[in-house]
């Protein structure tokens, strides 16, 4: 046997293997689906879209079962997923074929095993003899050997664990009370910058928070610094409401009270208020201070 005929054995080996992977990994996204799909009640999903809501609660006849139209439509996405999930992962995957996986097994062809076979052409007796070691090396290697036991165990024991799981699902059709109009709020707390902090619009249009959350929303109204410290400018209740009723209110007929004739000269102020901004304070003080001694 040349060692050409060899590797075309191992590579056919490989590619069994390989199927066997990809059809593990299959059941597994498909059964996963499944249980998300039906703890999540999916299946609403198509009385929420206006093409398929007159479809749905129509029964079909599939290989002599009933089968409602969402079950069905159901289905086929999750197919559909599986497919797209399980071609991006193999796509991505590194591709190793039968000549690496068998210097990756049997270190003493490492190397020699490639050499040999992109030589396997060329009339040299160096080369020649490299291949006929090769080939006699090669007599020991198993295809089974190529098999990743590991890799096969876990994915046959995934593929019952979700299995069962989804017969399950379908034979006790236990579902939560999560439906898919409630998938973005129960997500939204688990994703990065989806505002779930935020405060829901009531039906009136405004928030539901209360007033109590008014300033932790906005912050502290300082508007004013004076001399390095922040002084609180908020407008009194009732401010800014226009003008009041003249009819409100207890009318009294007070009459004109004259007030005595003074100098007409300034007369100074005796007293000032306390009551001043911080950072005048002082200064106005001294100055009625002043005045008062004069």
């Amino acid at each position: 046997m040349d060692l050409e005929t060899s590797i075309k054995k191992y590579e056919s080996a490989v590619r069994v293997y390989n199927l066997l992977y990809i059809l593990l990994d299959f059941a597994i996204v498909l059964f996963t689906l499944h249980i998300i799909f039906s703890l999540t009640n999916m299946e609403d999903i198509f009385s929420i879209i206006s093409i398929f809501e007159p479809y749905t609660g129509i029964k079909y006849n599939l290989l002599g079962f009933k089968v409602l139209f969402e079950t069905l439509g159901i289905v086929m996405v999750e197919l559909l997923l599986t497919v797209i999930i399980i071609t991006i992962r193999y796509s991505l995957k590194e591709k190793r074929d039968a000549i690496k996986l068998i210097e990756e097994n049997f270190p003493a062809l490492k190397e020699r095993l490639r050499t040999a076979y992109d030589n396997r052409n060329t009339d040299n007796i160096i080369v020649k003899d490299l291949i006929g070691g090769v080939i006699i090396s090669l007599k020991s290697v198993e295809p089974l050997s190529l098999l990743n036991k590991k890799l096969l165990t876990i994915g046959i024991g995934l593929t019952l664990l979700t299995g069962l799981g989804a017969v399950y699902m379908a034979t006790s059709d236990y579902h939560t009370d999560i439906t898919p109009k409630d998938i973005p709020q129960v997500i939204a707390p688990y994703v990065p910058g989806s505002n779930a902090n935020l405060y829901p619009v009531a039906e009136n249009g405004g928030t539901s928070n209360n007033e109590s959350n008014k300033d932790q929303l906005f912050g502290k109204p300082e508007v004013i610094v004076v001399e390095g410290k922040a002084v609180d400018f908020k407008i009194p209740p009732g401010s800014g409401q226009g003008f009041t009723n003249q009819q409100e209110g207890n009318k009294t007929n007070e009459s004109f009270i004259q007030s005595d004739t003074v100098n007409p000269e300034a007369v100074a102020s005796q007293s000032y208020y306390e009551n001043l901004p911080e950072g005048y304070r002082n200064v106005i003080q001294s100055y009625f201070e002043e005045i008062a001694k004069e």
